[in-house]
């Protein structure tokens, strides 16, 4: 059956090869010889049949037999489909045309390419050969001549086709086989048979004879010049060398002309300085005298002779051995050096006896030392003097402070050196970067897209043996200042108050606006002496430049700050400050003025004479006392605004003088640490205000109680002058239920609330002249607390009619007024900010505008209204009872109108 099928389908194609007639343009496409010319003409024959047949065929698509033996058979020869059978046959028939024809270009055009590369083969020999000869004729005139340079720049290009397989590629230091293969691959080339060919083995030989008889005579010159030291010769001849690649011998010279010739010659001289005359003399000698000869001359040679060397052999690390070479050199010479002066200067055993008397001084002012049992005989015995024992076991301040001067200079001259070492490294590390990514560059097509990234070679180690002997020096130089600056500030603390510097003018940098109002006000010499000995030693150990010592010495600093400066401020604020202003038993007036002249006058005494002037000298010296009672108080503040320009400035002083490193933020939060110390300082003084507003409020509620006197009094004499004249003022007390003739009568009397500020400046002016500005509105804003308390304790006993409720209102604004004109910021000149700064008497404020309402529908707008700016801090509870007391309000409405919830 199979076989009948295969059969029949056979015959179906042959009919079709002998019946069905092929249009023209179909023919002629197929019989072309051009493949492109062939497709248009087929595309334009079978656009219209397509279309035709896609007409045709989509109407007749449903009733479509797809079984193609049985249709052939059936349909005659003049049916679409063998037409399209015939078109898809000379369709592939072209592609595959198209296809050889494709193949057989791309063979001739590789050909094509292959001969190309041949010919520029051919040529680049043929150049090379060329150039080979031409450099063999320069570099023998050249040799003959005795002009080295020319000759070695004629032989380089030998020298760089010459070059075999033991080359090496160097990339980042490391050798790496990759680039050593790709290397040697272009060594091959270059070393192409045709370039020997036609080039000629004679000019081959006579450039390998010129090469060596060059190398011979440069270096025959080279080690004379060395010998002799002769540096113009020697930078004439380097190079030279280094064209010819004899980099290795060139460095091996070179380092033996450094050593021989110039750095063991300064290092010899510094030496013997040092070592000349006997050992009292050397004792006495500057330590850092040759140690700076010994720095400056290897920072000259690096600067002379590292350029030359690092242009010319740095194939072979010539720079990295000429720094290594001259530090070893400076090791040897210095660290000798540091440890006679560690030894002259015993540095050790002095470092070992400060932190004792350190101690020991701790121990006596904060009572958190631990001497017990360190303090050796000699300290013992003068433990129980001012410096416990500093000037005995360690020397007077003036010989520790030139002592630690001589330290400073000693580690900055090293630090500075180690600097300059490291920035020669990175910048030889800097410049083998720049070498390398012209390498990366040049070898960037065989690289296979393999991304490298250049490692940094460590030339000299971080910590070497002159780092440890510096920073041992920076410790014991750290340990002694630290002494010494707690042995300055004990010489302050015992300072005696008689002596005529001991009291100065108050110096506060201020706004300008009320600095006049200060002259009276007074400092001690305790801070400013303090401050300048820490400053002091705080700038010197940031001028050694080395970040340990001075984060050291920042951290020591903070110490005396935190725990003896504050310390002592604060104790001396509290025996010498607020216990000598108590009122009545102190400076300050009690109850009855003794030294108030106004007081007596209203009592009706008279005061003339040697009485009055006894009294005017009394007063005099009570002024003095609270003056200096008062500076106590100040040395406080000014030790907040002396810490923070002494941050300011050493912050200053690490940007400029350091470069950014992880050591170097260390040391940035070593000084920001100050801030801590004068957020500590400003606490204790806040806190020295707050005690004395506690010993000053016993007769700040006595003066409260005097000038509102007796619940609901409608008015009292406090006196008269004289006799009673008729132009004696009546004095008012606490009344604000009012009628329309007593509101009058309040208008041509003396309130209860002038009475009262007039009391309290009788209290607070001897302060408001002698207080710094800051602790003045500190010490103002918690007595008018203290005051509006009491009064607020007063307005509840009270009733209130509406011209009271004015009255009230009019008395609150007169406090508050009261209490603006008497502060000094000048963020206080607004409303808001003092209301802020005293809540108690913001509450007296709102009570005024509560009871000022004229119906009872108005309080819930009002306290809605005064919610919303944050103004509002009055219980429902106590409005209630404020509102009650209106004599035209009934209480039933109130408590019915406030039956809301607190937090509404």
């Amino acid at each position: 059956m199979t076989s009948e099928i295969a059969s029949h389908n056979r015959n179906n194609v042959s009919f079709l090869q002998d019946r069905v007639s092929i249009p023209k343009e179909m023919t002629d496409a197929l019989e072309s010889d051009d493949p492109v010319q062939a497709l248009k003409l087929l595309a334009q024959a079978s656009k219209q049949q397509a279309i035709e047949l896609g007409n045709n065929l989509q109407t007749k698509l449903d009733s479509f037999d797809y079984q193609l033996p049985s249709i052939l058979t059936q349909i005659s020869v003049d049916h679409p489909i063998h037409t399209a059978v015939a078109c898809s046959d000379s369709i592939y028939n072209s592609l595959s045309r198209i296809a050889s024809g494709g193949s057989q270009a791309s063979r001739e055009i590789r050909s094509l390419e292959d001969s190309k590369r041949q010919v520029e083969q051919h040529m680049e020999a043929v150049s090379m050969a060329l150039e080979l000869r031409k450099c063999s004729d320069v570099a023998s005139r050249a040799l003959q001549a005795e002009s080295w340079l020319a000759a070695a720049e004629a032989i380089r290009p030998w020298l760089e086709w010459n070059k075999t397989g033991s080359s090496r590629g160097k990339t980042n230091g490391t050798e790496h086989d990759e680039t050593a293969n790709e290397t040697n691959q272009q060594h091959e080339q270059l070393q192409d048979p045709r370039t020997r060919e036609y080039a000629g083995d004679y000019a081959l030989q006579q450039l390998q004879v010129t090469h060596e008889q060059l190398a011979t005579q440069v270096l025959q010159l080279y080690k004379a010049a060395v010998e002799q030291g002769d540096l113009k010769m020697i930078g004439q001849l380097t190079p030279v060398l280094s064209l010819i690649q004899l980099d290795e011998q060139a460095l091996s010279l070179y380092l033996q002309f450094l050593t021989s010739n110039v750095l063991e010659p300064a290092m010899q001289q510094a030496v013997a300085a040092v070592e000349g005359g006997d050992m009292k003399q050397q004792q006495q000698q500057a330590p850092y005298a040759p140690m700076a000869r010994v720095y400056n001359a290897s920072v000259n040679t690096l600067r002379h002779h590292l350029p030359l060397v690092s242009h010319c052999l740095h194939k072979v690390d010539g720079d990295a051995a000429v720094v290594r070479l001259v530090h070893s050199q400076v090791e040897q010479a210095v660290l000798p050096l540091l440890r006679a002066y560690q030894a002259n200067r015993q540095l050790k055993t002095t470092s070992l006896k400060a932190t004792k008397v350190y101690a020991a001084l701790e121990e006596r002012y904060t009572g958190r030392g631990s001497s017990g049992g360190l303090l050796d005989d000699a300290t013992a015995a003068n433990e129980n003097a001012d410096d416990c024992g500093f000037s005995v076991v360690i020397g007077t301040l003036s010989d520790v402070d030139a002592a630690m001067e001589e330290a400073a200079i000693c580690i900055q001259h090293s630090e500075s050196y180690l600097r300059f070492l490291h920035h020669t490294c990175h910048e030889i590390n800097k410049a083998r970067h720049l070498r390398w990514e012209r390498e990366q560059q040049a070898t960037r097509w065989t690289a296979n897209d393999k991304k490298e990234e250049y490692l940094a070679t460590e030339i000299v180690s971080p910590m070497t043996q002159l780092h440890q002997t510096v920073a041992e020096v920076g410790g014991q130089y750290a340990a002694i200042e630290h002494c010494l600056l707690l042995a300055s500030m004990q010489r302050a603390f015992v300072q005696p108050e008689t002596d005529p510097r001991y009291y100065q003018p108050l110096s506060l940098l201020t706004d300008g606006t009320n600095a006049s109002i200060h002259n009276e006000a007074l400092q001690t010499a305790l801070v400013d002496t303090c401050l300048y000995a820490l400053r002091h030693g705080m700038q010197r150990a940031l001028a050694t430049g080395h970040t340990g010592t001075a984060s050291a010495m920042t951290n020591f600093c903070v110490d005396c700050l935190n725990d003896i400066l504050l310390e002592v401020l604060s104790h001396r604020a509290e025996e010498m400050g607020v216990n000598l202003l108590k009122p009545g038993e102190g400076l300050l007036v009690g109850s009855a003025g003794i030294f108030n002249a106004s007081n007596l006058i209203r009592q009706g005494t008279t005061v003339a004479g040697a009485q009055q002037k006894d009294l005017l000298v009394r007063k005099q010296q009570q002024q003095e006392g609270i003056a200096r009672a008062c500076a106590t108080l100040n040395d406080l503040e000014v030790a907040v605004q002396r810490t923070e320009q002494l941050e300011s400035i050493l912050m200053t002083t690490v940007d400029k003088g350091f470069s950014s490193d992880q050591h170097t933020e260390q040391l940035r939060m070593c000084v920001r640490s100050l801030q801590t110390v004068s957020d500590g300082f400003k606490v204790a003084a806040d806190a020295s205000i707050e005690s004395l507003e506690s010993v000053l409020k016993s007769r700040i509620r006595s003066i409260v109680g005097e000038a509102v006197g007796a619940e609901g009094g409608v008015g009292t004499f406090m006196g008269s002058m004289g006799a009673g004249k008729a132009t004696d003022r009546i004095t008012a007390r606490m009344n604000y239920n009012l009628d329309d003739d007593m509101y009058n009568l309040m208008q041509l009397s003396e309130g209860y609330m002038v009475h009262l500020c007039s009391l309290l400046d009788e209290l607070l002016m001897p302060l408001r002249s002698y207080l710094a500005p800051r602790l003045w509105d500190n010490l103002l804003l918690t007595v008018l607390a203290t005051v509006s308390k009491r009064l607020e304790t007063s307005l509840r006993k009270c009733d209130f009619s509406s011209l009271g409720a004015l009255a009230l209102d009019t008395d609150m604004r007169d406090l508050l007024s009261y209490t603006k004109d008497k502060l000094y910021g000048p963020e206080y000149q607004s409303t808001t900010a003092v209301t802020k700064g005293c809540p108690s008497l913001s509450r007296l404020l709102q009570i005024a505008k509560l009871l000022n309402v004229d119906d009872l529908d108005d309080v819930l707008d009002l306290i809605s209204s005064l919610k919303r700016k944050n103004n509002w801090d009055v219980k429902l509870e106590d409005a209630k009872a404020f509102l009650s007391a209106r004599v035209e309000f009934d209480a039933a409405k109130v408590n019915e109108l406030l039956r809301i919830p607190e937090d509404s």
